[in-house]
């Protein structure tokens, strides 16, 4: 089996302590479809911060400067149709998370999209603007002169920029990463822009852990399916802790109908139950008949309560790892399912 991307990377956990001060979030994402929420609807960001070491945090960072940032920063987009400059009917969906370290200069990423109308893509770039308007192709993910794009309509790509491929990830740019104004399109494969999201990295205030999730088929299934989840938790003053996750799977038996975190303690311990059901989940699909789609939701726990699900406390109940489950109506014990790597 192919390790993973971001367990290639090297990454262990680690959670972020700062200020609680709160900060406004001065503008919104929303799109028809998905939508990239704040992760405390309640006056503060969904974002992600990390930790250099133990005590070394990065501050706040203006457009398009070259600040200190946190080594291996968590940007992630959710792909539709809204987001593309000029318009797409496309009801396909995506999720990409993009692991960039400021300090090696390279950017990891992991892409799930599903449902494209114009078959398989014709190029996959990320590119450099805002909200709005189109901007230079600044990495191309796939396409002419690269890595050919897969030749189906739902799949997953994932991969790895290093400091000599192609333009550098200088200051500038990973400025520009830093703050949104860089963005990833796919292109149909009639040459038009199909769908697109914004990476958009955290910056929270309180403290936060983030995970990236690379999902695979369940064993014992006959599943063909792969896919792209995040979660983030931050945690509040009075012991209430926010949960974010978002994923996107391909080549399924059928659209996602649930998802669930569950430690495992055995190879055959992640069958999907009820009470591991992640809440306030919402599905995406693109059609009635579609094999993938895409989910999200957003909720709130009180972290004193011993049944609270989030994942903090799930690895201090036990010694095995927790995962996302991934159910689909032919496999509602599980379709596909991945451990969550922490971000650091």
């Amino acid at each position: 089996m192919t390790v993973p991307w971001f367990l290639r990377c090297g990454l262990t956990v680690s959670t972020l302590a700062i200020s609680s001060s709160r900060i406004k979030r001065t503008r919104s994402q929303k799109a028809k479809g998905i939508t990239t929420k704040t992760f405390v609807g309640r006056g503060l960001l969904l974002a992600m911060a990390a930790l250099i070491g133990s005590a070394n945090f990065a501050a706040t960072q203006n457009s398009g400067t070259a600040m200190a940032m946190p080594t291996n920063t968590l940007l992630v987009a959710q792909l539709n149709a809204q987001q593309v400059v000029g318009g797409s009917s496309s009801r396909a969906t995506g999720t990409g998370a993009f692991l960039l370290d400021p300090v090696q200069h390279t950017l990891a990423y992991s892409l799930t999209y599903q449902g494209l109308q114009a078959g398989g893509p014709k190029s996959i770039v990320l590119a450099n603007f805002g909200k709005g308007k189109n901007g230079e192709v600044v990495k191309m993910l796939c396409g002419a002169g690269t890595q050919p794009c897969p030749n189906s309509n739902s799949a997953t790509i994932s991969g790895r920029f290093e400091r000599s491929d192609g333009r550098a990830l200088d200051n500038h740019l990973i400025g520009e990463f830093d703050s949104q104004r860089v963005y990833v399109e796919i292109i149909g494969g009639n040459g038009k822009g199909e769908i697109r999201g914004q990476l958009a990295p955290n910056l929270a205030m309180v403290p936060v852990a983030n995970y990236v999730v690379h999902l695979i088929p369940v064993k014992g299934s006959d599943s063909k399916g792969s896919g792209t989840a995040v979660l983030s938790e931050n945690y509040l003053p009075g012991g209430k802790v926010s949960v974010f996750y978002a994923a996107t799977v391909a080549g399924t038996s059928g659209a996602p109908t649930n998802a669930g975190l569950v430690v495992t303690q055995a190879p055959n311990a992640r069958t999907f139950t009820p009470r591991m059901a992640l809440p306030k989940l919402e599905l995406l699909s693109s059609r009635d008949d579609v094999t993938g789609g895409s989910l999200q939701g957003l909720f709130d726990v009180n972290s004193a309560k011993p049944d609270a699900l989030f994942v903090k406390r799930l690895l201090s109940t036990g010694n095995g790892e927790v995962e996302i489950v991934i159910t689909t109506s032919r496999f509602p014990d599980g379709e596909l399912y991945g451990t969550l790597v922490p971000v650091r």
